[in-house]
């Protein structure tokens, strides 16, 4: 054969080769592509509580009760006491431990706040706070669509915002005039922190809303991250001040989620960055507790009802 011939025949047998190997990819492909995305399904969870400490808990929750027409929830836990919407979307946790934060004068607005919505009568809510103790923070405002949106004080200094939406993003309460709506909190990039509660915890984006283009030149939106049933959001806010909620302890303050699989979803959060802080621990009613940081220091609470 001649030298032509033999690199003729070379070439042959190397295209061939190749053809294999690409077939070969071509069928360990779509199993290599499986493997690398396999996501394990894990049931939604839902927000259920924001913990507070505050000087006492009692006369807080008495306090909210009165002024705010929430009410206050049963619990077999002495520590701390409960209150909630009528409707009992979302709940405020109350405790009373010495030796750590329990006032919230020095807290900016933008660093944390919990949000209430309801109709026409938080106007109401907000001169009833007012008269009893409450402390108006910053001007009442009326945005360009027309809601209402008032801050106030508690007597601990925590910072409620009542807003009348046009268009509300929730339905309307059915068995009070006021529902919880959005705890907020500053990140360092609100973005990216959304997308991690969406892609490690499951949370949805169920609205968003402008940022002001004067102040601000970025070119996406405020987002906020909600569970499925439509019972609560977070609002992410990216200010430019220090993200005050960062390494505060669990037992100051915390924002908890029901889970029926949490030790999966706490596995899941920690690969994606989460921090676990302490040892899994089964409370006397049976309720697994898991303690962790988001990536920006947030702290987060997993429960597992018995």
């Amino acid at each position: 054969m001649d030298e032509t011939g033999l690199e003729i025949q070379i070439n042959s047998i190397r295209m061939k080769t190749q053809l294999n190997y690409f077939l070969i990819l071509m069928l360990l492909c779509p199993s290599i592509m499986k493997a690398q995305n396999r996501k394990e399904i894990i049931s939604p969870v839902k927000l259920e509580h924001l913990r507070i400490n505050v000087p006492d808990k009692d006369a807080t929750a008495r306090w909210y009760v009165a002024n705010v027409d929430l009410e206050i929830v049963p619990s077999d836990n002495k520590n701390v006491v409960c209150v909630a919407d009528k409707d009992h979307n979302f709940m405020l946790e109350l405790s009373e431990i010495p030796g750590i934060r329990n006032t919230y004068w020095d807290v900016s607005i933008d660093a944390f706040h919990l949000a209430f919505e309801g109709h026409k009568s938080i106007k109401g809510v907000s001169e009833k706070m007012l008269s009893n103790g409450g402390v108006q923070e910053g001007e009442l405002s009326t945005n360009k669509v027309g809601d209402y949106v008032m801050n106030v004080r508690d007597p601990n200094g925590f910072v409620s915002q009542l807003i009348h939406r046009v268009n509300p993003f929730y339905s309307q309460p059915k068995n009070s005039t006021i529902r919880f709506e959005h705890f907020a909190f500053n990140t360092p990039d609100q973005k990216n922190a959304a997308l991690w509660y969406v892609e490690f915890m499951g949370l949805i984006i169920p609205w968003s809303k402008d940022i002001d283009k004067t102040n601000s030149n970025r070119n996406y939106r405020v987002p906020y991250v909600g569970d499925y049933e439509n019972n609560m959001s977070l609002e992410l806010f990216g200010k430019d001040l220090e993200c005050t909620l960062s390494n505060l302890p669990h037992e100051a303050i915390h924002i908890a989620f029901l889970s029926e699989e949490p030790e999966k979803l706490a596995k899941r959060m920690i690969y994606g960055g989460a921090v676990q802080i302490g040892n899994t621990r089964v409370e006397e009613n049976g309720n697994i507790i898991i303690d962790l940081y988001d990536p920006n220091k947030v702290p987060l609470r997993l429960i597992g009802k018995n």
